[in-house]
């Protein structure tokens, strides 16, 4: 049996997230990697065995600490307790003894600047490489592009023997440097890191910021390795990075890659930046962040409330990137950040980030490509989780957001920044506006409360710079503060599958955005309306050309869909309901809006509300609120103007018809002194000023009298034309008459105050009545059939009094249903 020492030494400390230490509390120990549970525990004189391993008591000299102690056959630990949370809580310790054999070992392996290990690192035998532990699982020695380098481990925990170690892979055109559990404290900063090499940290290690600066940089101040052509190859992963921003309050980066390609950090906690960024790749091509946590962010001086866990920049200036130029604009491409997490750490002093991972920085032309973000996780950010500045070729999926300010954004130069509009180098910008962006997929993302800075989702281009090609779908946000959805200047883009439940302002806000789909959207609760298309003032008035479909809004604090300007929106198969506002409103100069198959109910205004500059409405099939439709001949009918194209396309301009010319085969002989309606479809606000018929191959004989009438669809008579007597009237003759009375009394024309069926009347009483050109007739029994046709009222001469009081004509059924040719103008 083999004894290892724990305890004893200042990090072993059982403290609360407050700092207070916690005495007299129980601890389990566990063997690190395999998570056995240790029972032969010994007091220090190796012989006393202990039952419960406790922290001390409080009247101790080192309250809440844990007293050395003895362990058999375990090499490294880990301590376990209860959190407050009821989960178990853990940390590594490796034991005194392995670091003194390890170092024996490395005495009798390698030379000063390092050599190559195939086997144990202590001269017992007792730690092996392969028994070295990352993230709880041993070192992976695949890939002979590694082993084939070999292996260097620093030999004290020491910041200077640690850049030893990686010079010395450096002058060896590459290594593996593998740093031993321990607190390692850097203070001459940056720790350089070169081509060619893997650093690994395991389980229990832990570099710290001991001085001002950046703590990892790939290369040295005065390089000049333009493009992707620096220090690249480089894999960092495993244990803490803590960059100490309560000890240090000065901004720097934790770890910062420029002008390479195939950079990976993977599988560690980066803690307590100050002012700058987590992890920042500049003008590199094919990066990796993988698995790791940024937690813990301090803005030394209140001007850094944009900083972001990890960011992705271009090579435009050395107060873009500090540590080494040239600076010719290379931006990244290629870039994975798959698995991450970022958030507090709990540190006094220290907050969450602003960000978690984004850019802020831009020149013409110069757009980061092919851009991954998977799998991210983050809570209480004060702004965006994912913040796209020029990244075109984008997807951005899996993310789940927590209280933070915003969710993501994607956006494409923004003009009102001249640095943005000017290239490195430059001195006045090259470009006046901004510039377009394609190929964005936003998908699989959850927020939950937050919402305070921006939309869940927000995609902003500019006039002069549309974000083209986007995806967005999978959606939920939850008490937010802000949108769910905000677009602005996109364009061909399609939304799916998304609920917005408790949004502190418009749901779906879109402004200036053609060509664009929205399907299965569901808005329950905002502070504002429910799904929105603004067009004003934007290039997209011309050509809106966007479908809202399947869509739902309940509890809106304003209208459900509301339409402002544009062109050819279509709102179908949707719902609107237990809201204030209108259910569906459009306004503001909308042109060929659509409306159909929309239900609306429980709203305080209209179901539907159209007003008086709106043009060339079709709507048709909404239920079962009640519609308001000030717009300019609406067609409400699902079949255009009531006829096939055909019959359409063959209607004289200005001109309402009965029936088509083009079934107008036959003639009808009407019967004299009996008033005949015709139905006819008639739009909203058409100005009637003749009514008209044709004679076919029978002229009328001793005419008495004859005039022609307007009705409504309950045969109330809305204005006629005067009594022709005994007027002429020869065969194969169209006869247009003017109106001469009104319901408002004598009147030239009648303005139609609905859209749909009207009647054309016609009477005639005369010796021989003309025949009249139609599509034919039916019997009586069938025409009187509700809604009807055909004869009314029998008997008549002289036109009856349209003003005052009125007429209405009678039931049809005194005579057969003829379908005649009639037309209004």
């Amino acid at each position: 049996m083999t004894l290892y020492t724990f305890g004893g030494n200042p990090s072993a400390v059982l403290t609360t997230s407050t700092g207070d230490v916690v005495p007299n509390y129980p601890l389990s120990v566990r063997v690190a990697g395999s998570g056995a549970l240790v029972t032969a525990l010994f007091e220090e004189n190796g012989t006393t065995p202990i039952s419960t391993l406790r922290t001390n008591a409080a009247d101790d000299d080192m309250p809440g600490a844990i007293r050395t102690f003895k362990a058999a056959d375990v090499v490294a630990i880990e301590y376990e307790y209860l959190g407050p949370s009821g989960d178990p809580v853990r940390w590594y310790e490796v034991s005194r003894e392995a670091a003194t054999q390890a170092l024996e070992g490395l005495g009798s392996k390698l030379d000063k600047t390092g050599g190559e290990i195939t086997g144990d690192l202590d001269v017992a035998g007792t730690v092996n490489v392969q028994e070295l532990l990352v993230n709880g699982e041993p070192l992976d020695l695949g890939g002979a592009d590694w082993t084939q380098l070999g292996i260097r481990v620093p030999a004290a925990v020491t910041g200077a023997a640690l850049q030893n170690a990686l010079n010395a892979a450096r002058d060896a055109g590459g290594g593996w440097v593998i740093v031993r559990p321990g607190v390692w404290d850097i203070s001459a900063l940056p720790l350089r890191i070169y081509r060619n090499t893997r650093l690994t940290l395991c389980d229990g290690a832990i570099i710290r910021r001991a001085g001002n600066g950046t703590m990892l940089l790939n290369g040295d101040a005065l390089q000049t390795f333009g493009g992707y052509t620096g220090h690249g190859n480089i894999l960092v992963e495993g244990g803490v990075w803590d960059a100490r921003a309560a000890s240090y309050p000065t901004s720097a980066m934790c770890m910062s890659f420029g002008h390479a390609e195939d950079i990976t950090v993977q599988d560690t906690t980066i803690k307590d930046v100050c002012g700058f960024h987590g992890i920042e790749m500049n003008a590199t091509r094919r990066g990796r962040i993988l698995r790791v946590s940024a937690l813990g962010y301090k803005d030394p001086d209140g001007t850094r409330d944009f900083s972001e866990a990890f960011q992705i920049d271009l090579a435009k200036g050395s107060s873009y990137f500090g540590g080494f130029g040239p600076y010719d604009d290379t931006p990244c491409t290629d870039i994975l950040v798959e698995g991450c997490s970022v958030g507090p750490s709990g540190t006094a002093g220290t907050t969450s980030w602003p960000r978690g991972f984004g850019s802020h920085s831009a020149s013409p032309s110069k757009p980061h490509t092919d851009i991954r973000v998977r799998d991210f996780r983050c809570e209480g950010l004060t702004q965006f989780a994912v913040g796209g500045y020029t990244w075109q070729d984008t997807i951005v999926s899996g993310l789940q957001l927590r209280n933070c300010g915003a969710g993501v954004r994607m956006r494409t130069l923004d003009s009102s920044a001249t640095s943005a509009r000017t290239p490195a180098g430059g001195s006045s910008p090259t470009i006046t506006g901004s510039q377009p962006l394609q190929n964005i997929v936003i998908d699989d993302i959850t927020m939950t409360g937050g919402g305070t800075y921006d939309a869940a989702v927000r995609c902003e281009g500019e006039d002069t710079g549309y974000i083209g090609g986007l995806a967005i779908s999978n959606v939920i946000a939850r008490n937010i503060g802000q949108q769910c959805l905000r677009l602005v200047d996109v364009e061909d883009y399609t939304v799916d599958n998304v609920v917005a439940y408790g949004c502190g302002a418009t749901a779906v806000s879109q402004l200036g955005t053609r060509r664009g789909r929205l399907k299965s959207v569901h808005v329950n609760g905002a502070t504002g309306a429910g799904i929105t298309v603004d067009s004003r003032s934007t290039p997209a008035a011309t050509a809106t050309d966007v479908a809202i479909q399947g869509c739902s809004v309940t509890g809106a604090t304003a209208n459900g869909f509301h339409i402002w300007d544009g062109t050819d929106v279509i709102v179908d198969d949707c719902d609107a309901y237990a809201l204030t506002g209108f259910g569906v409103q459009v306004s503001t100069s909308t042109i060929r809006p659509i409306i159909r198959n929309v239900r609306t109910r429980d709203t305080t205004s209209a179901g539907i509300n159209i007003t008086n500059t709106v043009t060339q409405v079709r709507r048709h099939g909404n239920t079962p609120g009640s519609v308001t439709d000030a717009s300019t001949s609406p067609n409400t009918s699902p079949f255009e103007t009531g006829f096939g194209a055909l019959e359409d396309a063959f209607r004289p301009a200005g001109r309402y018809e009965t029936v088509s010319r083009l079934r107008a085969g036959t003639s009808s002989t009407p019967t004299s002194g009996i008033l005949y309606l015709v139905p006819i479809w008639l739009p909203k606000g058409a100005v009637i000023s003749n009514l008209g018929f044709v004679s076919g191959g029978t002229a009328a004989a001793t005419p008495t009298n004859w005039w022609f009438a307007l009705c409504d669809n309950t045969r109330k008579m809305l204005a006629r034309t005067a009594d022709q007597l005994t007027a002429a009237w020869a065969a194969n003759t169209a006869q247009s008459l003017p109106i001469a009375q009104t319901t408002a009394g004598a009147g030239t024309s009648y303005t139609t105050t609905y859209t749909g069926v009207h009647f054309i009347g016609i009477m005639v009483k005369a010796t021989t009545v003309p025949s009249i050109v139609g599509e034919g007739l039916v019997a009586g029994v069938l025409a009187g059939v509700s809604p009807g046709f055909g004869g009314a009222d029998s008997g008549m001469s002289t036109p009856p009094t349209v003003s005052g009081a009125g007429f209405t004509a009678a039931a049809f059924g005194v005579a057969s249903g003829q379908l005649l040719y009639g037309y209004a103008t």
